[in-house]
């Protein structure tokens, strides 16, 4: 069946948000909390201070919003500089070029900023949701670095707001328990939380040893959003079973006293900007540079570019390479498939492992099907600048997004922004809230090897002559569902200021 795409978003640029947001804050402040800060300052090679802004649309997207109010951001502040920058209680006035807002640094611990990230986040909460089929670790020393650092955020942000009127914006799964230690502090703020994970089966959920704090703490919020409406009935099934809680009016979760909204929010990207990045002489550049240098002149060329994680399904891209090549050598020669993305959380085992196992996979394949110039798998693993990820979507046949399961995937939208030439194909898994999203996406299951290769063989060897009406589709589809609507959505969402008193 294909998936029904959700209702129109008016706010489709930059200025249209900035217009929304006065209007719907009503005077209260606003502060947005995330684990990564948006600007990190670090020492160059000449000792001296060096700004640089994070990338990546909700960054964008917040950045803008946060320009447009003023406010606060609350986040870890990680860079080597990031104290020599801010005054003594760990403040900036942001964007260095144009000060607008307050940049407020939570200073962590580096024994509990390890505990809580690379253990409880990305070793309990991170493999729980994602039903990948990597077995949690629950450790008690990582849920209690996980408690002390929301508790910092906590401090902060109460720090921030005082006893004022103000909408809190949280993020992601790294602070599940700060919503209600906000609420404990500043019971006059207005809080909000976006989860950009999946959200687990409610039987999964279960197994958690902290699944009470866990729902307890995001109830603390007067609005959750997910990606899909998949998450979020999960979610209100999870809180249900596990708490004092019903559902109610609207969808609303109600416990007598209070209700919280808990509604789909697809992110998207800001697509007028990926698409003229791709547009520019220096991808053109880029475009001619990259062909050459893999040799991918005359060949059809797959592309699988993600951060290197397991719920990306690198391993079944593989695998479906091997077995295409295997079962078709008029392939052999003609097929390369570029495996790009940067190695992450190196220090978690589960990540060591998986990298060693695609270098393994990687030098098997070549060695059976082809070497040198000739050798089908062309592997990337670095840090990409923008120009050379906009110039990969360009050259590819088809771009592969084999996630095993995945809150959104902002790849597939990459991909459809900087194709403006309408061609290619994007190959995605039905296990993605973009396959739900994406009008007419085609969809495949990647755990089904033999069906994944013959599917990439189908279309490395016949012209398909809907591809260019399916790209055009679900262009249009991202071009205006982009992710500054994302952010007005969730803002119109919320109580207004009269509501909330």
């Amino acid at each position: 069946m294909e998936p029904q795409p959700p209702g129109s978003q008016p706010v489709q640029s930059r200025t249209g948000l900035e217009s929304l947001i006065q209007e719907r804050l009503g005077g209260r402040r606003f502060v947005s909390v995330s684990n990564r800060e948006p600007f990190v300052h670090s020492f160059g090679p000449d000792g001296g201070i060096e700004v640089r802004a994070a990338v990546g649309g909700l960054t964008l997207a917040l950045n803008a919003a946060m320009q447009a109010a003023g406010g606060t951001w609350v986040a870890h502040g990680s860079g080597d500089a990031d104290r020599e920058a801010a005054d003594t209680r760990g403040r900036v006035m942001v964007p260095p070029e144009d000060p607008r807002y307050e940049l407020q640094r939570v200073w962590l611990d580096s024994g509990d900023n390890d505990l809580y990230y690379n253990g409880c986040a990305n070793q309990a909460l991170w493999p729980l949701c994602h039903n990948a089929y990597t077995k949690p670790l629950f450790r008690e020393d990582h849920w209690q670095a996980y408690r002390r650092v929301n508790r910092a955020f906590a401090d902060a942000v109460a720090g921030a707001i005082g006893d004022r009127e103000a909408v809190v914006f949280i993020q992601d799964y790294h602070f599940a328990l700060l919503p209600q230690m906000i609420r404990a502090r500043c019971p006059r703020a207005t809080l909000l939380h976006f989860w950009h994970i999946p959200w687990p089966v409610p039987d999964v959920f279960a197994i958690c040893p902290w699944r009470d704090e866990i729902t307890d703490g995001l109830l603390g919020n007067d609005l959750v959003g997910l990606h899909t409406p998949r998450y979020v009935d999960r979610f209100r099934e999870s809180v249900c079973a596990a708490a004092t809680w019903k559902l109610g009016r609207d969808g609303r979760l109600s416990n007598g006293t209070r209700e919280v909204g808990v509604r789909e929010f697809p992110i998207s990207i800001d697509f007028a900007a990926i698409s003229a990045s791709a547009a520019t002489k220096g991808c053109d550049s880029a475009v001619k540079r990259l062909a050459r240098r893999y040799g991918l002149e005359d060949k059809f060329v797959v592309l699988g570019l993600d951060r290197i994680d397991y719920t990306k399904g690198p391993i079944e891209r593989l695998l479906a390479i091997e077995r295409l090549l295997e079962r078709h050598p008029e392939s052999r020669g003609r097929l390369k498939y570029l495996h790009a993305g940067a190695p992450s959380r190196e220090s978690i085992p589960a990540y060591r492992d998986l990298n060693a196992a695609i270098a393994a996979m990687e030098k098997r394949i070549n060695a059976a099907y082809g070497a040198g110039p000739s050798a089908p798998v062309v592997s990337i693993k670095r840090h990409l600048r923008e120009d050379e990820v906009l110039a990969l979507y360009r050259l590819a046949d088809v771009c592969v997004v084999s996630s095993l399961d995945d809150g959104m995937n902002l790849v597939a939208k990459e991909f459809l922004a900087a194709r403006n030439d309408e061609r290619g194909r994007l190959l995605l898994s039905e296990f993605t809230g973009a396959a739900w999203e994406l009008p007419g996406a085609e969809t495949f299951n990647p755990f089904a090897t033999d069906d994944f290769a013959e599917r990439l063989y189908a279309i490395s060897t016949a012209r398909d002559e809907h591809g260019s009406q399916r790209m055009r589709r679900m262009r249009e589809h991202v071009q205006t569902h982009t992710v500054y609507g994302w952010l007005a959505d969730i803002l119109e969402a919320l109580p207004s200021a009269a509501e909330a008193r």
